[in-house]
């Protein structure tokens, strides 16, 4: 009697289903979690690391390497996303204090990113702000300077909670640390982030 064949997965089965074809030897299973989270993750890693590293996708194919040789860790009552976004983030972390602090003017965050941080700079014309267009490449390369220059532990947070949109809650997870010690790092780097633009602020608000 023929072994019946396991059906071909799709992207809207669980990730649980996946991680499990996964441990069980369908390695081809581990293509779907690579799908749904690569933008995902490159967007993060290279958010974290700064426009000055030209290694950012090396990095991310050593973070989903990491992950598929380390499922038989994640547990199952977590979510993959956390877990998988914990494990670049510290793969990021490691990258950084191979940088030597130099930045590139060349590459920019997204229009998303530059906008999450205006916030940060002044809470006047808030409805001017809303009405704005895309920001030209000149605030667009202040702001991934000034993010990139943050020591790590508050470009961490800064990168998590403002650019990439995840509660406070969710930030502890991934870094495996107090709700407090979040905060506290989010109010400091922004503090910083405040005073590294301040000169600035009102190029933010014109444009």
């Amino acid at each position: 009697m023929t072994e019946a064949l396991p059906c071909p997965l799709t992207l809207e089965d669980t990730e649980r289903d996946v991680v499990r074809r996964v441990r069980d030897g369908d390695s081809d299973a581990y293509r779907l979690l690579v799908e749904r989270y690569q933008a995902r993750i490159h967007r993060l890693v290279g958010r974290v690391l700064g426009p000055d590293h030209g290694e950012v996708d090396d990095v991310v194919q050593e973070v989903f390497v990491k992950a598929f040789f380390s499922l038989g860790k994640f547990r199952e009552d977590a979510m993959f996303s956390t877990w998988i976004t914990r494990i670049a983030i510290n793969r990021a972390r490691d990258e950084i204090k191979k940088q030597s602090g130099r930045v590139s003017l060349d590459a920019e965050p997204g229009e998303d990113a530059v906008r999450g941080l205006r916030d940060l700079l002044s809470t006047e014309d808030t409805h001017q702000r809303e009405q704005e267009e895309a920001p030209d490449s000149a605030v667009s390369g202040l702001v991934a300077r000034t993010v990139a220059s943050l020591p790590e532990r508050f470009r961490v947070v800064i990168t998590l909670k403002d650019m990439e949109g995840h509660s406070y809650q969710e930030v502890g997870q991934i870094l495996n640390c107090s709700v407090g010690t979040v905060k506290s790092r989010h109010a400091r780097g922004r503090e910083r982030l405040r005073k590294l633009l301040a000169p600035h602020v009102s190029e933010f608000v014109r444009r």
